[in-house]
């Protein structure tokens, strides 16, 4: 519904129902498009609001879309280059790192590798040493003859009951399968506040 401005109140003049209903009651509506502690208005026109609604959660910031505002998820990403031009082994603490302060609290959210050249599908583990703890129930992997995990016949899954971070917790990633002459192998990782 749209806001009405077409009254204009005279000397003498009687203020109808209809009126009232058009200029008071429908434009309360019109501009009240609230429904949730949180929402916000927006114009979508010159006389029109709608109601972005609050995004449920923390981790989000306000982005747009080029016409209308958004709810953005606030990831951070972390890239861990493995190897360069030897190629890659497979074993265990392949790369080691530490959760900063910045990241406490936050969880594993994403996961995806690339690399430059190879063969044969490299699989790539997540642990959280401190826990003792796999992160992923199913690895992240590349296909033969691709370069990304992104076109990967069975995608990484992570495991919601231990993808939580804190400060100084150690990670590690594991090379489960290094593949063939696999070079520049990349593994990144995203991680969303809850």
């Amino acid at each position: 519904m749209a806001y009405s401005s077409g009254f204009t109140a005279v000397t003498g003049a009687t203020y109808t129902a209809a009126q009232y209903n058009t200029n008071t009651r429908d434009n309360f509506t019109a501009i009240w498009v609230y429904t949730t502690a949180g929402d916000i208005a927006y114009a979508t026109g010159a006389t029109t609001l709608a109601r972005l609604a609050a995004p449920g959660g923390g981790g989000y910031y306000l982005g747009h879309t080029g016409s209308a505002p958004q709810w953005v998820a606030n990831y951070r990403y972390k890239e861990y280059l493995l190897n360069t031009d030897v190629a890659l082994n497979a074993g265990e603490d392949a790369l080691r790192f530490r959760i900063p302060a910045g990241l406490n609290g936050w969880n594993v959210a994403s996961i995806a590798a690339s690399r430059k050249s190879g063969t044969g599908i490299p699989s790539f583990g997540l642990r959280n040493v401190t826990d003792g703890v796999e992160v992923l129930t199913t690895n992240v992997t590349i296909d033969s003859g691709e370069t990304d995990s992104s076109t990967a016949a069975t995608p990484a899954v992570i495991d919601a009951a231990h993808d939580d971070v804190a400060t100084g917790d150690q990670f590690a990633i594991d090379v489960d399968v290094a593949g063939t002459s696999t070079l520049y192998a990349l593994v990144e990782i995203g991680f969303l506040k809850p």
